[in-house]
């Protein structure tokens, strides 16, 4: 049987057993706003994607009961290779980036001199209340982005907020999730109207072709042109989706290889040892 249950040694153990297990649908990620006056800037979104240790949320907040996750397709659809798409954590890259774009750490601090002005990186981020997780996610990212002078405000939103920070894009940063469908397409992350309020030209004609693109080689070679604009650019952080567990005999043998798709696969090749 298939379940994506965090709790599933509770009700049956951990012997007499074997199980298999796969990345699921379910996938959370910290949006940006793209039209505030800080995050609209393509280094600061790098610097803070350099800046956050994702294995590090998924060990402390769930336990290693969730895969990191890097693309919104990497629940294992046919049109996403299989390969690392984020800056990768590294703080000393999240440093260079901001010192190369003109900014200066000071007092524990970055700055910016600019039209007079003196900007410094200071967020809210938004999250929902009543969800404990994601909360101690908000906690988890707050604590090392503080550790290399980006100053993060929890703003813990009731549903009704929450939905009216959705529905308005009103936040700066908001760590949210949804459930992926079976098609390739990200047109939610990336089209018109996405949360993120995030626009790039490029990006636009992309997802027009791949609509119409019915040859599966060529669909895998434009997303990741996608792909590669996602990474540049970090719209959006992607963090990490659940596992899926799929449970059998001990002595069943032959190739299991389940996924999203079908949890069958190869079954005319399966025995009992």
């Amino acid at each position: 049987f298939t379940t994506a249950d965090r709790d599933l040694e509770n009700y049956i153990g951990t012997m007499g057993y074997a199980k298999e297990e796969f990345a699921g649908r379910e996938f959370d990620y910290l949006a940006f706003n793209c039209q505030d006056d800080l995050l609209q800037r393509v280094e600061v979104r790098k610097a803070i994607s350099y800046a956050i240790d994702k294995n590090n949320i998924v060990s402390a907040v769930y336990n290693n009961q969730y895969y990191v996750s890097h693309f919104p397709l990497d629940f294992g659809s046919f049109a996403y290779e299989n390969t690392q798409t984020s800056s990768g954590y590294n703080v000393e890259q999240a440093k260079q980036v901001l010192t190369d774009n003109g900014w200066e750490y000071k007092n524990n601090r970055w700055q910016k001199r600019e039209n007079g002005k003196t900007l410094r990186l200071r967020f809210t981020l938004s999250v929902q209340q009543n969800n404990a997780q994601r909360l101690a996610v908000a906690e988890n990212i707050k604590a090392q982005l503080e550790q290399i002078g980006i100053s993060v405000t929890i703003s813990k939103l009731s549903d009704t907020q929450y939905q009216a920070a959705l529905t308005n894009k009103s936040y700066q940063m908001l760590i949210t999730g949804v459930y992926n469908g079976y098609s390739p397409d990200v047109s939610k992350f990336f089209g018109t109207d996405n949360l993120q309020n995030y626009t790039n030209e490029t990006m636009k004609t992309l997802l027009k072709e791949v609509e119409s693109i019915q040859d599966e080689e060529l669909l895998k070679q434009k997303y990741q042109e996608i792909v590669s604009i996602y990474q540049e650019e970090q719209p959006f952080i992607s963090l990490y989706r659940n596992k899926v567990t799929v449970i059998k005999d001990q002595n069943l043998a032959g190739e299991v290889t389940p996924n999203n798709f079908f949890s069958y696969y190869h079954f005319e090749d399966w025995y009992r040892m």
